[in-house]
């Protein structure tokens, strides 16, 4: 009974489909960040990139696209939290002013 309908010949299975790798954009924007975050040794980046994402990379080039975007978002805030002193205090440390600072 080989000709029937569903009948699609060998049942191989399909293909485990590659997750995307990082696109050159990303790359370069990490590459900044890094550099603005004074992190130029590459193992101190791969544990960065292992302490972010929870994925441990041997080569650049086995970064994964959601992985880069993780790994983007959290140096962009550590970079932007570079510059500032903190108290500890996270009231006196706010960024913005809140609906009392403006009355």
């Amino acid at each position: 009974m080989n000709d029937g309908l569903f009948d699609f010949g060998d049942s191989a299975a399909p293909a485990e489909a590659r997750p995307a790798l990082m696109t050159p954009r990303q790359r370069q924007t990490i590459r900044e960040l890094f550099a603005k975050l004074g992190i130029a040794s590459a193992r101190d980046q791969f544990d960065i990139v292992a302490e972010v994402t929870g994925v441990r990379i041997t080569s650049v080039a086995e970064l994964e696209l959601g992985a880069a975007n993780v790994l983007i978002r959290q140096l962009e805030s550590r970079a932007a939290a570079a510059g500032r002193v903190s108290t500890g205090n996270s009231w006196a440390d706010r960024d913005e002013d809140t609906w009392i600072d403006r009355l």
